[in-house]
């Protein structure tokens, strides 16, 4: 069972349509915390003021719309286990022997997550609303995070949830639409939308916590302070022996001191040494959007892109084994392993001992996040009434829709339109679709 209970209110005030002002508070209690400490205190002030109203710009007819604005405020989070707070006890049963064993600590003064926003906007519009733009700076402090802190495994439990910890997240969103051409018969409209942001850490209960551990791979991931939640630290591979055809990696070079002095390869996966490569966050991401109208025929089309960012491909290891996976397809990179004949390869050679090579989160299946993709377009002919009304009918059209029909991406196999979280493991692609659509109006 979970249960939200939440007073709340608000209270807006307007000047002269000119100024606006606004303040809310609620309070908001969850089943998922403990009665001592159920209950969450939030709150927002927000303020407007619509330039355009102003005496100083009456006389400017270009602009039509100058709004500039700015809100504060706190949100709560409660985003863990229905009954986070108690102390739970699983099942065990092996060999006739049943019982019950503890599998989880309970957290009585786990509390809710806090998240308080600063956001500043504009929104303009100028030239009889031919061309329209709102842009929006944000600045999210995360405290008392909760999360799954890690514990010591001689406790028997491999953590404990918590508020831990706190992050920001700080970035940038625009749009603007334009109407280049607008008459009695065409009208062609575009609109544009990016989005940057960064994320940091800024307070950890720990020097480090691994995170992101997806199936057969492990953590993929480590927060630390001063980082981002998207950073992954994983091996970096250094490709195949050609002496041996074995699987390689680097590993740092220390000296007595324990200082790193340089780097070389290893084939032993043990002896890899884990680094920082990159992250999962775009440096941009947003859309591109048309849409043309001409004597009943109209048509629109959505292209959204990202730029920059990793993901780490979960999928294409499974197909990537070295023959010890019995009845498992193969990759056709196969077809190019090392052999002794063929020793300049990035497949490593064929073993019948189970070689996890493939399995290890390593820079050989990190890829570029950036892509481009046609969302979706849309074809439609409005057959004209002095037509349809012969029939009885006030309106036929007929439209052609169709959804992710091009994809502009340099890994075959993989789908780049992934979570912010950069990991894909057994996810399905996103599907093509085409429809044909009669709409008919009596």
């Amino acid at each position: 069972d979970y249960k939200l209970a939440s007073w709340l209110g608000q209270v807006n005030y307007d000047y002269l349509d000119r100024y606006h002002f606004s303040t809310s508070y609620r309070r908001d209690g969850s089943s998922r915390f403990s009665k001592q400490s159920r209950w969450g205190n939030f709150w927002s002030v927000g303020a407007a003021w619509n330039v355009k109203k102003e005496s100083f710009l009456k006389e400017f007819s270009t602009i039509n719309n100058l709004n500039l604005r700015a809100s504060y405020g706190a949100q709560g989070n409660d985003k863990v286990g229905n009954y986070a707070y108690g102390g739970f006890y699983s099942i065990y049963n092996s060999l006739d022997n049943l019982g019950l064993l503890p599998s989880d600590l309970p957290t009585p003064n786990l509390k809710w997550e806090t998240n308080l926003n600063l956001n500043i906007g504009a929104d303009i519009a100028l030239f009889d609303n031919r061309l329209i733009a709102q842009v929006d700076v944000y600045d999210r402090k995360s405290k008392d995070l909760l999360f799954q802190k890690p514990l010591s495994p001689s406790t028997g439990y491999a953590g404990i949830d918590a508020n831990i910890g706190s992050l920001s997240n700080r970035g940038i969103d625009g749009q603007i639409t334009g109407i280049p051409i607008r008459n009695k018969d065409f009208r062609w409209s575009i609109t544009a939308n990016v989005g940057h942001y960064k994320n940091k850490i800024t307070k950890l209960p720990q020097k480090e916590i691994l995170t992101g551990s997806i199936g057969q791979y492990g953590n993929t991931k480590k927060m630390v302070e001063g980082g981002s939640i998207y950073d992954f630290y994983i091996k970096e591979w250094a490709g195949v022996d050609p002496q041996n055809g074995k699987a390689s990696w680097y590993k740092d070079v220390k000296d007595a001191a324990g200082n790193v002095t340089g780097r070389t390869t290893t084939t032993n996966q043990n002896e890899a040494s884990f680094y920082f490569e990159g992250s999962s966050l775009p440096d941009l991401y947003g859309g591109i959007s048309n849409s043309f109208s001409y004597k009943g025929v109209d048509l629109s089309f959505l292209l959204s892109y990202s730029l920059g960012g990793k993901i780490f491909d979960g999928d294409q290891p499974m197909i990537m084994h070295v023959g010890s996976a019995p009845g498992r397809s193969w990759s056709k990179e196969a077809l190019n392993r090392w052999t002794p004949e063929n020793t300049e390869t990035d497949f490593p050679r064929l073993s019948y001992v189970t070689d996890s090579w493939n399995s290890i989160p390593s820079t050989r299946f990190l890829r570029s996040a950036s892509y481009g993709r046609l969302k979706n377009l849309s074809l439609s002919y409005t057959i004209p009434r002095n037509l349809v009304s012969k029939w009885s009918l006030s309106d036929v059209r007929i439209r052609f829709v169709g959804e992710n029909l091009l994809t502009f991406y340099g890994t075959q196999g993989l789908d780049p339109e992934q979570t912010v979280g950069g990991v894909t493991y057994y996810r399905y692609p996103a599907q093509k679709s085409y429809a044909l659509v009669l709409n008919v109006s009596f």
